[in-house]
Parts: C-alpha cells; sequence; structure tokens
C-alpha cells in the first residue's frame, strides 16, 4: 500500500509542478536587437532600406508595451504600443483595434482597421534571449509574412 501511495504522490507532485510551470506568464521584458541573419523577411515586406531595428518591451503582470525603433542609417523612427495580455478587444493607437492573447508558450498580437490586419506571435526561440516575431500582415501596399529574430541586448 505504501508503494501505490509513494507512486501516487510522485504523480500528482509532477502534474501540479506542470500546471505551474504552464500557468507562469511569459515576460518578454528587454531590449531586442533585430538579427538579419537570422530572419526570415518576406520580399513584400516594405523595408525601404531599413538597416536595423530595436525592440523595447516592458512587461508587468497583463500590461505590455512596445517601443520599435526602425533604423535607416543614422535616422530612428519610434512606434509604440501598449496593450493588456487579456484578449479583450480595444482601441490601439486612435485608429486600431487590437488585442493581446497569452498563448501557451507565446503572445499574440492582432491590430486591425478596413483593409488592414496584423498579426504577430511573439515567442522565445532555442533560448529566452532570442525572441521571435511571427509577422502576417494583410493590407496595402501588399500582404507579407516575416519572421524577424531579435537577439536580447544584455543577455541573462
Amino acid at each position: 500500500m505504501n508503494k501505490k501511495l509513494g507512486i501516487l504522490l510522485t504523480v500528482i507532485g509532477l502534474f501540479v509542478y506542470q500546471l505551474q510551470t504552464f500557468s507562469q506568464t511569459l515576460n518578454f521584458s528587454g531590449t531586442w536587437v533585430l538579427n538579419f541573419e537570422k530572419s526570415i523577411l518576406d520580399k513584400n515586406d516594405n523595408l525601404n532600406g531599413l538597416t536595423g531595428q530595436i525592440f523595447v518591451i516592458k512587461q508587468d503582470s497583463n500590461k505590455f508595451s512596445l517601443k520599435i525603433y526602425h533604423i535607416y542609417g543614422d535616422k530612428k523612427k519610434k512606434i509604440s504600443f501598449r496593450m493588456l495580455t487579456d484578449g479583450k478587444t480595444r482601441r490601439v493607437k486612435i485608429i486600431f483595434k487590437g488585442k493581446l492573447e497569452q498563448k501557451e508558450n507565446s503572445l499574440q498580437a492582432t491590430m486591425w482597421r478596413k483593409n488592414y490586419l496584423n498579426s504577430v506571435n511573439y515567442k522565445f526561440g532555442a533560448t529566452q534571449n532570442e525572441l521571435i516575431a511571427d509577422e502576417e500582415f494583410t493590407g496595402l501596399p501588399k500582404n507579407h509574412h516575416s519572421i524577424w529574430v531579435f537577439d536580447r541586448e544584455n543577455p541573462k
């Protein structure tokens, strides 16, 4: 009887550990630098002289903010977004509707308006020092699907 009880307790313990691991919120906070060599960028993606890109992500509980710096030689253009990871549809940047959903191993950000749909799945790559942003865009000037790979600026 003690052997069966021991096995049962072990199985329950492993199950509880897995539940805790899966229920932990992914945290992508950090500064991420685009790695062109690892990325797969669609030829229809309007890059127009892009020489670099930096993501600055701050995540606190279900609050998510992303600053994107597009670098064109010596010039930088900044775009920023703030969203909640609760999957509810809200206004983003006045002209978009959007939502951010927690998935099992990723965050799914979706923004849309008439004739525009941009969906990006954020997940870690081989390690937590690699961020993959798998982007699908439908709209003008052309539809595209790009996989952006970023390296953490100051690895843990």
